[in-house]
């Protein structure tokens, strides 16, 4: 281990230190006074007290607290309580192992992250954000006194505060803990989230038509921000998440191929991404590069990791060019209408889009593949009737002028 992970745990020191990059793995440091403890952090900035020592060969981690709700004097006391018992033969770590009754919910949530986001590459940041909201309030509380109940109310909760959306995220990964925790033999009740039954979502169907295109195009180009201008037209030419965008490194992409590999750890999938790059593509990054020359293709304040969400700068973008009601993942949803009008296969659009299950692709195909649609029941008409041997009589259509 790097002597810079070595610091002396005080709570000055510990606020201090940075977060690692979104998508990346957790970085641990560890305390110059007690032998074993270290904090873990996550991209998400949660903190999370462990310490470790071998016993008979094999070694022995307890997870002691999260800070600040734990003092650094007192992660050293139960650091050393935690020594202690080891050294006359009482494994802490395994009692709590087997009795699930010692596990808090916070606790849980520590294991999940460890045993299952880290290991599969699951959004970390995201979903650590998403349960510290939800059930921040439950974290200090045993898996066994929460019922389905407080489960189904706090799914109205926060229905009511926040969105049926946000809601049934939420519930999606307190049923995949309690699964978690029963299959580890953490837990041996019933799952408490399996009785909710989810909002029904309606599936976002916006996108940019053809005038606001023109609007959104001419407001950014008098965009006096280059960085926000170049990040808002990526995310409108090349139609990926946001978030891979904010994330993307020049080590990813090859100007040769002219494509962009994204890592599997930071997508939605888990899987690695190639992404298509085209000319105007490739000339917009060959133009940040001058302006850019650091790790990541869109740099955060003062050169520090990259560029956070861009909210302020999007709905000032969004004034200028009078459009109402457009979200950024809206300029993915319209990429994916352009090429079902221009007459992409589903397929296509499906690996262009990074799909997984081609049921999310066709949801979007089926809603704006209608200029191909129209175009095809043309064709189909003028055959028709260039074989058929009677005539079809049609009345030509007029609008009617507004008086």
């Amino acid at each position: 281990m790097p002597a810079s992970n070595y610091i002396n745990f005080t709570k000055k020191e510990i606020e201090r230190l940075p977060l690692p990059a979104p998508g990346s793995q957790q970085t641990r440091y560890f305390d110059e006074i007690v032998r074993g403890l270290y904090i873990m952090i996550s991209p998400g900035g949660t903190k999370t007290f462990y310490c470790r020592r071998k016993l008979q060969g094999k070694s022995e981690r307890l997870c002691i607290g999260r800070f600040p709700d734990l003092s650094t004097e007192q992660a050293r006391m139960k650091a050393q309580e935690f020594q202690s018992q080891l050294s006359v033969g009482q494994n802490f770590a395994e009692v709590r192992r087997q009795s699930h009754k010692e596990m808090t919910l916070g606790e849980l949530f520590d294991q999940y992250v460890e045993r299952h986001l880290v290991k599969k590459g699951r959004r970390i940041a995201e979903i650590t954000a998403s349960f510290d909201k939800a059930f921040y309030h439950w974290k200090t509380r045993r898996l066994s006194v929460i019922g389905p109940t407080e489960v189904m109310d706090i799914h109205q909760k926060i229905a009511d505060d926040r969105g049926p959306l946000a809601a049934n995220r939420a519930i999606e990964i307190l049923r995949a803990m309690f699964n978690k925790a029963i299959k580890w033999r953490f837990f041996e009740g019933s799952n408490p989230a399996t009785i909710v039954t989810m909002f029904p979502e309606n599936a976002r169907s916006r996108v940019l038509d053809e005038d606001e295109y023109e609007r959104l195009q001419a407001a950014l180009d008098r965009e006096q921000n280059p960085v926000m201008r170049d990040f808002f037209l990526l995310a409108l030419l090349t139609g990926v998440r946001k978030s891979n965008l904010l994330a993307m490194r020049w080590k990813d992409i090859n100007f040769t191929t002219g494509t962009w590999t994204i890592p599997g750890e930071t997508t939605k999938t888990g899987d690695q991404y190639i992404v298509a790059l085209t000319d105007i593509d490739l000339a917009i990054l060959k133009k940040r590069m001058v302006s850019a020359p650091g790790e990541y293709v869109f740099p955060g304040a003062n050169g520090q990791g990259h560029l956070a969400d861009p909210k302020r700068a999007w709905a000032r973008v969004l004034k200028r060019a009078k459009i109402t009601d457009l979200r950024l993942h809206d300029l993915r949803r319209s990429m994916a209408s352009w090429m079902a009008n221009s007459g992409a296969n589903a397929s296509v659009i499906q690996g262009a889009l990074n799909h997984k299950d081609i049921k999310t692709t066709m949801l979007v195909y089926a809603h704006t593949a209608k200029n191909v649609e129209r175009d095809a029941k043309a064709r189909a008409q003028q055959t028709l009737l260039k074989g058929s041997k009677r005539r079809l009589n049609v009345v030509p259509f007029t609008r009617k002028e507004n008086s």
